[in-house]
């Protein structure tokens, strides 16, 4: 009787050990692709051109930079593959019971640098998502394999007859050793560079309704850009040629950011100098933000759509502000709070918290009136159909609206 106690220790002891170190093994893949990505911005945008000599925005340098990125781009799409895979797709996968394979790790990691590092207009977070979906794919896998001793040991003939907490518990733990050493390193931390003032809480009636009707407003827009960036993407023509269309690409950033170089990058390192530009470049940033995203996007710069409209709903937020004699702040707040709820299905509360992730706790009551306002305006335009199709995890589109779930 021992025996078998020590072993079903035992055993468990290995599983949760299994547990643990892939969780680890994910924050440091996932720190390691954050400290590759923002090394490598600093030395492609400011080391290199310094000691060229050259201004990296105003001068030939972002010509050279983004047109000869769109060769690697061009050249990653032909050796590793169309990944990372788009946020929908990985979202329609996990809502089917699917899963991100782990074998697109390189790829991910490879294609999202040479996209991200050139200054491509994308988001860093569909290769997060990438990223932690093959890793969480990695880490069931092992969980699985390990588990096969837990029930020799306990005697079990399959999962539902161990103890719900050995079924249950290496998930948390993996999460929970992920976390924690994520923290721990002394690298990857992702700064998104999002600084706004503490918020005193004093909203009045005008302000309320200016957030809450500005969420409602911009939902509808958000919702239809996000799902042309995705056909963009999904259409994959560029599959064709790859390199003539990454560095025709290349070449179109280069000229949309003559006006402004804020139209590169993910966006989240120039949100702070929004409130500080004239209403031309702010309207200019609005539209070109997002064109410059679906060009990326249908042109094989592999990323994610959700930082770039954080930064154009943004500028469009100052300009209401400014026009309305309001705290630029605020409405931007509720703007990001009202790209999250688009992107979240109308999910009031997963919107708070991913809205949370980029705006200080003082801002709570804010975003969660923008967010509000998107959700109502989605929930009206959705019986109306008003809403694009949801895709699907083949990046097709099914029947319905990006509300019903169908």
């Amino acid at each position: 009787m021992g025996g078998r106690r020590a072993g079903e220790l035992g055993s468990v002891a290995a599983l949760l050990a299994v547990a643990m170190a892939g969780g680890a093994l994910a924050a440091l893949i996932t720190a390691g692709f954050i400290w590759l990505y923002e090394s490598g911005l600093d030395l492609v945008w400011d080391t290199l051109p310094d000691r060229a000599g050259v201004d990296p925005y105003s001068s030939w340098w972002p010509f050279a930079i983004l047109i000869g990125g769109g060769l690697v781009v061009g050249l990653g799409q032909m050796l590793l593959g169309n990944q990372p895979e788009s946020i929908e797709r990985v979202v329609a996968k996990w809502k089917n019971h699917g899963q991100v394979e782990p074998r697109t790790i390189p790829a991910t990691m490879l294609n999202s640098l040479f996209a991200l590092v050139a200054g491509g207009p994308v988001g860093f977070e569909a290769a997060l998502a990438g990223l932690l979906g093959g890793s969480a794919t990695w880490i069931s896998d092992r969980v699985h394999g390990a588990r096969r001793l837990v029930r020799q040991a306990f005697g079990a003939e399959n999962d539902d007859a161990l103890p719900r907490a050995v079924r249950q518990l290496p998930y948390w733990l993996a999460a929970v050793a992920g976390l924690v050493t994520y923290r721990w390193l002394p690298f990857g931390q992702l700064d998104t560079s999002f600084r706004f003032g503490t918020f005193d809480g004093d909203l009045g009636v005008g302000v309320v309704l200016v957030a809450f009707g500005f969420g409602a407003l911009a939902a509808l827009p958000i919702a239809w850009g996000a799902h042309i960036a995705n056909r963009a993407e999904e259409a994959a023509r560029f599959r064709r040629a790859p390199i003539p269309f990454a560095m025709v690409a290349g070449l179109l950033f280069a000229l949309l950011a003559l006006p402004t170089h804020l139209v590169l990058f993910s966006g989240q390192t120039g949100y702070q100098s929004l409130p500080e530009l004239g209403y031309g470049t702010l309207a200019y940033l609005v539209v070109a933000k997002w064109v410059a995203l679906v060009i990326a996007l249908g042109a094989g710069w592999r990323g994610g759509p959700v930082f770039p409209l954080f930064f154009s709903v943004s500028a469009a937020a100052v300009l209401l502000a400014d026009g309305l004699g309001l705290e630029t702040d605020i409405v931007m707040v509720a703007g990001t709070a009202a790209v999250s709820a688009v992107f979240l299905k109308g999910r009031i509360a997963a919107a708070f918290l991913l809205t949370m992730y980029v705006a200080p706790p003082s801002y709570a009551v804010v975003i969660l009136i923008g967010a509000a306002g998107a959700a109502a305006a989605l929930a009206l335009a959705g019986p109306a159909r008003l809403l694009p199709p949801e895709p699907t995890a083949t990046g097709g589109e099914p029947a319905g609206d990006a509300t019903s779930g169908r």
